[in-house]
């Protein structure tokens, strides 16, 4: 309900610009009697009438959003009402659509037309009667308007119009009691204290208001071309177009902006509760590979000095135990040391630095010099431009994907990498191609996953299956992309796209 309030509250019933559009139009309606009353009046009947029928519509099929019971009986009641109307209008004189009817007919259909209103305005405050299904507020205002529609064409009606006299008793009568429950109606709205927001109350009551000021209007004609019968059916169209906002304004805009606010909502909720669980895993997973580093390096240094301690012919099966121990020792400290390098890269990436190609890869060279030397490896490159990212992560990149080459190279013949770029569009395009055994197709994609490892025969017990995924994820914080494939003179090529700088 909070929600449905501040959403309510950001937006009016009708904008600056719907009130002039409204405004043009009932202007030209008015400016329609310099021409003759019987266009302004039918101009004002057919417009009550659309309006009517098109609140009707907004309101039953919109009738699940419209929780206040006063808009639902007046939104479901005003169907009935507006068809009543267009028999008023159609049986105007100089319509010619009911020749053998005299102006009293026009005038007691108005009579029942504003029976219907005013019933419908006080049943609609009254809980028991707003509260019934929308079926059963359809039929009941059907069933009353037919009635007396039904006891007007049989001629069981009273008079309420008399030529060259004006309004009968009747008519007048039923003006003011129409106003009495108007007025009723008015109070029993005042006083209720049911959860319903301000502009709804207001509205209401101003439908109210127009209806009271309508029958007022029409206890004090004589002349049904006169200037009071004309005020009466501006007011009936304000009366119409105030239903109209009301309904449109609850059903259909406030259920729209509540919907988004809730899930403007829920979606903040939710980012910051991936946001806090994402830090928590982070930093649990930090905080675990931390402590576990110093067992591991204790499991190494213990298994070296039982090696040493042990006497040198050990058994076959006791020393390959020993080794395995040592070796997964090691694979365990790569392991953590590049899980943690994984976790810490984004929050420590320098987002919109820049660096120097050929700088960042005399860095990774360098790092690699003694793996280089021991596989005989021949690293061909360029001098290399300018790209929108940090050095030391381009050149961890250089690092991870001419150390990747390395360890997976073939076994008969000397390693070579080359290192090239070129541009492509607004961008730089690295890539680093080497003479190994190639990467089969279904593998091209995974290789970028954590933990994803291609076996081979000069593989280093410390290859963690992270080390393409930490470039994968570098080359995307800086906004690029990489990708792998085969060349066509065997081996594996690794483009990844940078921006320039």
């Amino acid at each position: 309900m909070d929600i449905l309030r501040e959403t309510a509250s950001s937006r009016p019933p009708v904008s600056r610009k719907e009130l002039a559009v409204v405004a043009l139009l009932v202007s030209g309606i008015v400016l329609s009697r310099l021409h003759s009353y019987l266009l302004f009046h039918t101009l004002v009947e057919l417009s009550c009438t659309a309006v009517g029928l098109t609140a009707f519509a907004l309101a039953w099929n919109t009738r699940q959003h419209l929780e206040d019971g006063f808009l639902r009986v007046v939104g479901l009641a005003i169907g009935p009402s507006a068809a009543i109307a267009l028999l008023h209008t159609l049986s105007y004189r100089g319509m010619g659509v009911f020749p053998d009817h005299a102006s009293d007919l026009p005038t007691q259909l108005w009579v029942a037309l504003r029976i219907v209103q005013g019933s419908t305005l006080f049943a609609a405050t009254v809980p028991v009667l707003s509260n019934q299904p929308a079926r059963r507020i359809v039929m009941a205002s059907s069933a009353v308007g037919g009635l007396l529609v039904a006891l007007i064409f049989l001629g069981l009606f009273p008079t309420s119009f008399i030529e060259g006299q004006g309004l009968t008793p009747f008519k007048v009568g039923a003006e003011y009691a129409v106003m009495l429950v108007l007025a009723a109606a008015a109070v029993r709205l005042w006083r209720d204290r049911s959860p319903r927001h301000p502009m709804i109350r207001t509205i209401a009551l101003g439908m109210l208001a127009s209806s009271g000021l309508e029958s007022m209007a029409f206890t004090l004609y004589v002349d049904i071309y006169g200037a009071m019968n004309m005020i009466g059916h501006a007011l009936a169209l304000l009366h119409a177009l105030l239903i109209y906002i009301a309904v449109a304004w609850v059903g259909l805009t406030l259920p729209q902006e509540t919907l988004y606010a809730r899930q403007l909502a829920l979606k903040n909720r939710f980012q910051e509760d991936a946001e806090r669980a994402n830090e928590d895993i982070l930093r649990f997973a930090e905080v675990l590979a931390h402590h576990l580093q110093e067992p591991v390096r204790q499991q190494h240094v213990y298994s070296q000095l039982l090696a040493r301690a042990l006497p040198d012919q050990l058994s076959g099966d006791a020393r390959a135990a020993l080794d395995a121990i040592q070796a997964g020792a090691l694979r365990q400290r790569a392991l953590l040391r590049d899980a943690l390098r994984y976790l810490s890269l984004e929050r420590s990436s320098a987002q919109g630095a820049w660096c120097n190609g050929g700088a960042a890869l005399r860095a990774a060279l360098q790092r690699m010099e003694a793996l280089v030397r021991q596989t005989g490896a021949v690293i061909l490159h360029r001098d290399l431009p300018a790209a929108r990212i940090d050095q030391d992560s381009l050149s961890e990149v250089f690092a991870i994907l001419i150390g990747n080459a390395l360890q997976h190279r073939r076994q008969d013949i000397s390693p070579v990498v080359a290192v090239t770029c070129a541009e492509q569009g607004d961008g730089l395009l690295f890539s680093v191609a080497d003479n190994g055994p190639g990467i089969p197709e279904e593998y091209r994609d995974r290789i970028f996953r954590v933990f994803e490892r291609l076996a081979g025969p000069s593989q280093s017990p410390e290859s963690t299956g992270i080390g393409l995924a930490l470039a994968r994820k570098i080359i995307e914080i800086a906004d690029g992309r990489i990708w792998a494939e085969n060349n066509s003179q065997g081996g594996t090529s690794i483009h990844f796209l940078l921006k320039k700088a």
